[in-house]
């Protein structure tokens, strides 16, 4: 069985620590990474909904849209 609140908070937190380089890399003008990271922001923050939701582990995709869908957003 695995701790639903656990995975939520690793996700939650690996978003939030991203957020941080994502704002570093942008105002270093360095603006293709920052938006990589963005994108890893999205990917957990959704990731921690889909744990929430299905009460399972995230699946290992990068799609956003696919996670969204699982997400039921």
């Amino acid at each position: 069985m695995i701790n639903i609140e656990g995975q939520i908070e690793y996700w939650i937190s690996g978003a939030e620590d991203d957020l941080l380089s994502a704002r570093v890399l942008v105002e270093k003008n360095r603006f293709l990474h920052g938006l990589f990271f963005c994108h890893l922001v999205i990917e957990k923050a959704i990731k921690a909904h889909v744990v929430r939701r299905s009460r399972e582990v995230a699946p290992r995709s990068h799609n956003l849209i696919y996670l969204s869908e699982k997400a039921e957003l």
